[in-house]
């Protein structure tokens, strides 16, 4: 065979498989671009007589409604509002989009949830009624349901990306080693990883996040308490995590209220806390959450915690990143 027929025959395959990729691509997201904004926003098509009333407020406190937990309050989303005739191909790729559409044609009151219509992976919700009257109060009997759509489809799309650029290696020794499993983004690294606790880091310029995982044998029914938890994270974060002055290390901040929330996750029972952690003898400090389940087979707790110290910066998105990747997180069985 000459060298032009391998030349060739290379250069087919090699576009044989960037079609066939392409394919693959387009089946799971169609012909549609990624979607555009930044996290945690909130495109609202409402038209101007209906801003100023009170569906306009509605949106305004539902989207300033304060992210639970942090040092300084910042709102749950940022708002972004144009009116219907504003609403074009530039506006339609928007990750979040809810449509107000107010009609004497439409019976009742109504949510509609489309997703990945203009991009992917988008979430749009059409709020539909008849007047403004009954759509106000719809929506107010809907408000829980709207946050809940809103904080599962920006989860999900940080699940997405951290399972598609996973840390290499990181996921298969926690696996090996500690018997659980967690999408790892890449950017992290094993800080700490002794027989009960790994402590995972990324660290940039001006913010650093971490992911702690640490385990102990269930002995008492009373376990899954606010004030036992909180006790056990102190033990082992003041024997893992030092500071960087002399006698210095993490704890959990007394003077602010824990969140203590009861969950089921995958079939088990879960609780997840929500709070401040601060230095001991030293000045650093942040929000942090965590998740703990019993691993039944192993008879032990196990916790997950992630938590972000970033002093100049807003820390709810990152918080929500560390949210996904505790999402991902489970025993092995």
């Amino acid at each position: 065979m000459s060298p032009n027929n391998i030349h060739r025959i290379l250069l087919f395959s090699l576009l044989a498989i960037l079609i066939l990729s392409s394919c693959l691509d387009k089946d799971r997201k169609g012909i549609k671009p990624m979607v555009s904004g930044k996290p945690g926003e909130l495109l609202l098509v409402i038209d101007p007589y209906l801003w100023e009333s009170a569906v306009g407020e509605f949106f305004i406190e539902l989207c300033n409604e304060p992210f639970e937990a942090l040092p300084v309050d910042e709102p749950k989303y940022d708002l972004i509002h144009i009116p219907s005739n504003s609403f074009n191909k530039l506006f339609k790729s928007h990750r979040n989009i809810f449509l107000t559409k107010i009609s004497g044609q439409h019976k009742d009151p109504k949510i509609v949830v489309q997703r990945d219509l203009w991009a992917f992976p988008q979430l749009v919700v059409n709020l539909i009624g008849p007047n403004d009257t009954s759509m106000m109060t719809y929506l107010e009997e809907n408000r829980e349901r709207l946050l809940s759509l809103l904080e599962i489809d920006e989860r999900n799309r940080t699940i997405y990306n951290y399972k598609k650029n996973r840390a290499k290696g990181i996921d298969e020794i926690l696996k090996n080693n500690h018997g659980v499993s967690i999408s790892v983004p890449a950017g992290y690294d094993i800080g700490v990883d002794s027989s009960d606790f790994v402590w995972l880091t990324h660290e940039v310029a001006d913010m650093s996040q971490g992911v702690l995982i640490y385990y102990y044998p269930y002995t008492d029914t009373n376990t899954f308490t606010s004030e036992y938890l909180l006790s056990r994270r102190d033990e082992f974060t003041r024997k893992y995590i030092p500071g960087p002055t002399e006698k210095s290390y993490m704890k959990t901040e007394s003077s602010y209220p824990v969140i203590f929330k009861e969950m089921v996750k995958n079939g088990k029972y879960m609780v997840e806390l929500r709070g401040l952690w601060r230095l001991e003898k030293a000045f650093m400090g942040g929000p942090f959450i965590s998740h703990t389940v019993l691993d039944e087979k192993n008879n032990r707790i196990v916790t997950v915690e992630g938590f972000v110290y970033a002093p100049r910066l807003d820390k709810r998105n990152y918080v929500r990143e560390l949210e996904a990747i505790l999402q991902t997180f489970g025993v092995v069985d």
